[in-house]
């Protein structure tokens, strides 16, 4: 559960880069990122439900009503408030495709406000959806990968 927590800090907050080493004077702490395989573990057991808000608040910039939105288009409210402390599989699953695609976008695009912008506005490749809305299937999140791509190499879409 820490190593869960720890990755989404550091990956859907902070974006630390991997590997770097903090200033102990200043009371950061490193924190190794957890493999791919943890990772996937920890989906298929159910993420905890402060990983969703995590990545809703860093897609909202702070807007709190927004957060909730985008939280509800991840897990239908009805579900999330039925969700105390811990995600299904399947609700993981869509958090952590949101997650890896806003991270993807802000390498991709270089700030985090363009990526908050690009997660949450209408693409023409995703046939007007957002990537938020995209990320529901794999399918969705396989195209808003293949656009990132694209921006981020130069490539015709």
């Amino acid at each position: 559960m820490q190593v869960v927590e720890a990755w989404a800090d550091r990956t859907l907050v902070a974006f630390g880069t991997p590997g770097r080493r903090s200033n102990l004077l200043s009371g950061q702490r490193t924190v190794s990122l957890p493999s791919p395989a943890l990772i996937e573990k920890a989906v298929e057991r159910g993420l905890p439900r402060q990983a969703l808000r995590q990545v809703a608040e860093s897609l909202a910039g702070g807007d709190k009503a927004r957060a909730a939105c985008l939280e509800w288009g991840v897990v239908p409210k009805t579900t999330l408030e039925r969700r105390m402390t811990q995600l299904s599989p399947q609700e993981s699953e869509r958090t952590e495709r949101v997650a890896r695609l806003f991270v993807h976008a802000r390498r991709a695009l270089g700030t985090e406000a363009e990526a908050r912008e690009f997660m949450t506005a209408p693409h023409p490749a995703l046939d007007g959806r957002s990537p938020v809305d995209a990320a529901r299937s794999d399918l969705g999140t396989r195209r808003t990968e293949q656009v990132l791509n694209a921006l981020e190499y130069g490539l015709a879409l």
